[in-house]
């Protein structure tokens, strides 16, 4: 071979590797560039789904949602039949934390006010204002509701009261007796969290993470005294890729005493816009205090950051997460427009394999105007459902399921799927927030799933505030090969069965 017909042939072979190696990106990857969208043809494919490549399972408690004891009244939960009972079963609800966020760290279990924010190991506390017992939700209530539910219980430890009046010693003894009541009471919770956003201004006292360490250490031998089986969750803030230095401190003097990490995620604070979603693919944890990476890569990121720690047992979760308020009233997402955006940031959850989640929140009874968009009940319409419940029940039977490994080369699309073996189908999870204006055609390769029968259900904007769902139409190729038009802005449920 000449020597001119030899370097020809190496330039061939490094186009060709390199044009292999973008085809085969993964769609949560795609720099923010136009890519032009793969013809869908019976030779090639918009999203590439291979069932025999499994990537681990769908943690069932992923789907979990935050209680706020003040504001759950025994009217709405009724020992597990009541409205808000019934909603979350609907969604397979797997964890449910109480007593709250912000209030965790002024409650006191056996001595409940009603007054969420107020503490009543303040030498000036109020008692005047105390609500009656049946304004608010207390253990064995909680516990109750719970078991009836078949979801499991988390349990919040007050730190913040011992700080903040020089009464550790005290604060300890109250978690003990916690923990000693459930053993007694035969209720068998195993997940623990200390405190909430100890870090934050508005804590009841705000920690460094030195004094929060050294806190960890002092309560979780003498709770697990009590149970040695019980799981401690901590909480942090959300910068794991970098800026973490308080993080590895808390991480490196305390992880013995450590079972998960908790993280809250609220995307795009102050700039959570319709447009600005819609413009980021795919949506990020970047803002004004943290150039972070996608949620999926954050997540992906904490385990070699705790294995780099000596702690690789350490688990990740967001026990508070939403979307951020928007930057004012008119530029707040609509019902529908926030739930897509939940979709996605919910999606990136499954994808990165976070361990637990649960979101922020159900319902706040003093929300007012627009800010009610992003709960997932409506407290100006009699607590009517919002377009966010609509997601969770369409997530609901990724529960538990079986990820697989599904390539998009489409730009502004994100896609998951699912393998549910309680059902004995696949399930596919597509968001399309292209904006072209028109449908978007996709054609999509099963490999080694051969398709029996295909229902499609796409939510979409509609006439309605909460949107809509509505089942496409679907075209089978070659056995295996299926094609469907997306709308635009659009979260789709694809379900395969064989």
């Amino acid at each position: 071979m000449s020597k001119k017909f030899y370097f020809i042939f190496i330039i061939l072979i490094a186009t060709f590797f390199i044009s292999a190696c973008v085809d085969n990106n993964n769609n949560n990857s795609i720099p923010d560039t136009d890519i032009p969208d793969t013809n869908t043809t019976d030779t090639t494919y918009d999203i590439l789904i291979n069932t025999q490549n499994q990537e681990g399972n769908v943690s069932p408690f992923l789907m979990g949602f935050g209680t706020i004891y003040s504001f759950e009244k025994d009217s709405w939960w009724s020992k597990g039949t009541g409205k808000l009972p019934k909603m979350l079963k609907r969604f397979n609800t797997g964890i449910l934390r109480y007593p709250g966020g912000a209030v965790v760290n002024r409650y006191h279990w056996n001595n409940l006010n009603g007054q969420g924010w107020n503490d009543n190991w303040n030498p000036n506390y109020d008692v005047s204002n105390d609500l009656a017992a049946t304004e608010f939700m207390n253990i064995d209530e909680y516990m109750e509701n719970v078991t009836a539910m078949g979801t499991e219980p988390m349990l919040g430890i007050n730190m913040g009261s011992g700080l903040k009046y020089n009464r550790v010693q005290d604060g300890i003894n109250e978690a003990v007796a916690l923990i000693q009541y459930c053993k007694d009471k035969g209720y068998d919770v195993k997940y623990w969290y200390l405190d909430n956003e100890a870090y934050h201004k508005g804590a009841n006292y705000r920690m460094t993470a030195d004094e929060y360490a050294d806190q960890i250490n002092l309560y979780v031998p003498a709770l697990r005294a009590v149970n040695p089986n019980i799981e401690i969750i901590i909480n942090w803030e959300s910068k794991i890729r970098s800026k973490n230095a308080s993080l590895k401190t808390i991480v490196n003097k305390a992880g013995e005493n450590i079972d998960i990490i908790e993280v809250h995620w609220y995307w795009s604070w102050q700039n959570a816009t319709f447009d600005h979603w819609y413009s980021s693919f795919p949506m990020n944890t970047k803002n004004e205090w943290y150039d972070g990476l996608s949620f999926k890569e954050e997540i992906e990121a904490f385990q070699p950051l705790m294995n780099s720690l000596g702690h690789g047992h350490i688990k990740l979760a967001s026990n508070e997460w939403n979307i951020a308020p928007g930057p004012d009233e008119a530029r707040t997402p609509s019902k529908f427009e926030t739930a897509l955006m939940i979709s996605e940031q919910f999606s990136q959850y499954i994808d990165g394999g976070l361990f637990m989640a649960c979101f922020w929140g159900v319902h706040w009874p003093h929300a007012e105007g627009n800010s009610v968009n992003r709960l997932i009940l409506d407290p100006s319409k009699n607590y009517d459902e919002n377009a966010a419940a609509t997601i969770f029940e369409l997530f609901a039977d990724a529960m538990g399921g079986t990820k697989v490994s599904c390539e998009s080369t489409l730009k502004g699309v994100y896609d998951i799927a699912v393998l549910d073996d309680e059902k004995d189908q696949l399930i596919i999870y597509v968001i399309n927030k292209k904006q072209s204006g028109e449908t978007l055609s996709t054609g999509i390769d099963l490999k080694n799933y051969p398709i029996g029968s295909v229902t499609a259900s796409s939510f979409t904007s509609g006439t309605h505030q909460n949107g809509e769902l509505s089942n496409l139409m679907t075209n089978i190729e070659n056995e295996n090969r299926l094609i469907i038009d997306l709308p635009k802005n659009s979260f789709t449920k694809i379900v395969i069965k064989k």
